[in-house]
């Protein structure tokens, strides 16, 4: 019995050791296979953190915005901004704002631009000219007091009534004055910087009562020398006051002709010229005799200077033109005998941007129809008590005064007077004395935007003593086009 259990125990030992030496290597495989699995999870752990971090760079970059078509023009800028010279315009004009937007459009020696910068241009594809479109879109609410003459949209006192007639309120609203502007620059040759400048200029009072195209400008100017339409070299259209109303004094020097234009700099500040220009004698609508038709020997040849500093400037004139006519189916009298008109004239601009004065004062014989106020007056020349053809004496002065209350509020007051001394043959209806004065608040909360009040009083007593007096009150809101900030 003991040996069969010893025996047992010898078997179960056997099959115990022999079952433990059978496990060992399952156990090395295990941990074997635990190990990689461990190393394997590290490694998927870190390519998940390696996506997230892919994940968030794409999302960062989606929220960047795309880039504009145009680059915006950045805020600050250390790289200043290319300039045309300035040399021959004083500082004054340069930074002077004005409703009616005239020195924009006046030319100035060697093509120079109240804008040196240039703004608002574009070049025209596969050329190197240049083309700004520009003017403004004005609405004005006017109301008379008593008729104010028979011009739409404008305030002439040549048009004002010659006799009795019932006083009465008249209210309407215009646009006539909005106008449209377009500048070329254009290089000569392959010198780039050779450039010649043209300008076209239109309004809407090309008819006495209606809304109609009126060619103000067409020039063309290369270095000294100008050709084309604009104001005559008598005037200067940098000088007129800042009015709502359109006209401005009726004494300035308002014409626009065809001419030739020469200007000589003799060094920065000082200007002498010379220019041939449209004739035109201004002869009565009637005489004992009949109808004249005005004539001249030469056309009107004027002669100036302009001095120039950083205060504004001063800009002296002298005309010389033939004034006469022919009465047609007659030989009496026998207007073919002109007489010399002849006139001069001092205008200038001085002061600051915030406080200036501008002014104008002109005197001479046979030039009426350079006035401001020209719509036929008749006046350049007449018949005296002996019946022999005479120029007729005239004389105007007109001034005015801007202030600025603060940035974007101003005031303007202005001032004109005109003579015209009609010979004895002239009837009694013609043109005497004329009075004009404005005064005014205009808002401009943006270079672009503008509105404002306007009070003007004017009056006209014609040579037989009748006198009226027309008050107005204007409202005016305008709109300007591709205008950019004055600097």
């Amino acid at each position: 019995m003991k040996f069969c259990n010893s025996i047992s125990l010898a078997c179960l030992f056997w099959m115990s050791t022999s079952a433990g030496y059978a496990q060992t290597p399952d156990l090395q495989q295990l941990n074997a296979k635990l190990q990689q699995l461990e190393q394997k999870l590290q490694q998927d752990e870190q390519t998940i953190q390696d996506l997230k971090k892919q994940l968030a760079t794409v999302e960062g970059n989606q929220n960047i915005p795309a880039s504009p078509l145009v680059a915006p023009t950045p805020k600050t800028s250390n790289v200043p901004v290319p300039q045309l010279p300035t040399e021959y315009i004083d500082h004054l004009t340069l930074t002077r704002e004005v409703a009616n937007q005239d020195p924009e459009g006046a030319p100035h020696l060697d093509a120079e631009d109240i804008d040196p910068s240039l703004r608002g241009f574009f070049r025209l594809p596969g050329t190197g000219t240049l083309i700004k479109f520009g003017g403004f879109v004005k609405t004005d609410l006017f109301v008379d007091a008593n008729q104010a003459g028979t011009y739409y949209g404008g305030y002439v006192p040549s048009s004002f009534p010659s006799s009795e007639q019932p006083h009465t309120v008249n209210a309407t609203v215009s646009m006539r004055a909005s106008r449209f502007s377009a500048e070329f620059r254009q290089p000569v040759g392959d010198d780039s910087s050779d450039t010649v400048k043209a300008y076209l200029e239109y309004d809407f009072l090309g008819n006495y009562d209606r809304t109609s195209l009126r060619l103000r400008q067409f020039y063309a100017e290369y270095k000294d020398l100008l050709v084309g339409q604009t104001w005559s070299a008598f005037g200067d259209p940098d000088a007129f006051p800042d009015t709502l109303e359109f006209e401005g004094p009726p004494g300035i020097v308002g014409l626009r002709q065809p001419m030739f234009r020469y200007t000589q700099p003799l060094n920065s500040s000082n200007l002498v010229g010379v220019s041939v220009e449209k004739s035109g004698t201004d002869t009565p609508f009637s005489t004992q005799f009949g109808t004249p038709v005005g004539s001249s020997l030469w056309p009107d040849l004027v002669a100036f200077y302009t001095y120039e500093n950083t205060h504004g400037h001063l800009h002296f004139a002298f005309l010389s033109r033939s004034v006469g006519g022919v009465v047609p189916s007659t030989l009496v009298p026998d207007l073919r005998n002109h007489v010399n008109g002849f006139g001069g004239s001092l205008s200038g601009v001085w002061g600051s941007k915030d406080n200036n004065v501008v002014f104008q004062f002109v005197v001479g014989k046979g030039i009426s129809n350079y006035y401001n106020d020209n719509f036929g007056l008749g006046t350049d020349v007449g018949f005296n008590a002996a019946g022999k053809l005479v120029a007729t004496p005239t004389a105007s002065g007109e001034a005015g005064y801007q202030h600025y209350w603060t940035k974007i509020l101003r005031s303007t007051v202005s001032y004109g007077y005109t003579q015209i001394n009609s010979p004895v043959g002239d009837p009694g209806t013609t043109y005497h004395i004329s009075n004009y004065a404005t005064a005014n608040l205009i808002v401009q909360p943006t270079v672009r935007f503008l509105f404002g009040g306007e009070y003007i009083y004017g009056s006209l007593e014609r040579k037989d003593g009748f006198k009226w007096v027309a008050p107005r009150i204007q409202g005016s809101v305008t709109y300007y086009i591709n205008k950019y900030p004055k600097e």
